[in-house]
């Protein structure tokens, strides 16, 4: 209820839900009350754009990435329920002594199920271009060109990292084929 209060006292039209926020709106909600939030939102006339998780394929730990594909493809069932458009998941930067295109290979092949999943449902994965390293243009058309599936693309901070010579222009030309 804050939330619509909110959005609709400011003029906002739509909302990305973040997990573990006081609002409870996580995959672990049955299917009655996902219908009752979803119509909470029609009846006052905001759109659920989707969520933002906290689901990270970095880690080096294959058992931790494999949870977050799972979670993450709740997220998605969850956002389908809703009738929100996708789920924002994360890289949140390199591990450690473990090489760097590695990682960014793991995260673009975990990024893969996720990808399926969403495009089953009619949503998208969307990865935010986050973390210490893993927010570099570069690293984030690594992944994506390492995930290559049409239902997950990038969501852009365009962090102060990206500006080259006074402008954003290099890397957005580099990710534009894959925002969101």
């Amino acid at each position: 209820p804050t939330i619509l209060k909110v959005c609709k006292s400011t003029g906002f039209q739509a909302v990305e839900l973040r997990t573990t926020h006081k609002h409870g709106v996580e995959p672990t909600i049955s299917k009655s009350k996902r219908g009752e939030v979803k119509k909470q939102f029609a009846d006052a006339g905001i759109k659920i754009w989707g969520s933002g998780s906290v689901c990270q394929f970095h880690e080096n730990d294959p058992k931790v990435v494999s949870k977050n594909i799972e979670t993450c493809k709740a997220f998605v069932d969850l956002v389908h329920d809703l009738g929100g458009a996708g789920v924002k998941v994360r890289p949140n930067g390199f591990v450690k002594g473990v090489d760097k295109a590695k990682t960014l290979a793991q995260i673009g092949q975990a990024l893969i199920p996720c990808g399926k999943a969403a495009h089953s449902a009619g949503v998208e994965i969307w990865v935010e271009v986050h973390g210490n390293g893993t927010s570099e243009p570069a690293a984030m058309a690594t992944i994506m060109k390492e995930c290559d599936h049409p239902s997950v693309g990038v969501t852009w901070n365009s962090n102060p990292t990206d500006i080259q010579n006074g402008s954003i222009k290099a890397g957005l030309e580099l990710l534009k084929p894959w925002i969101k």
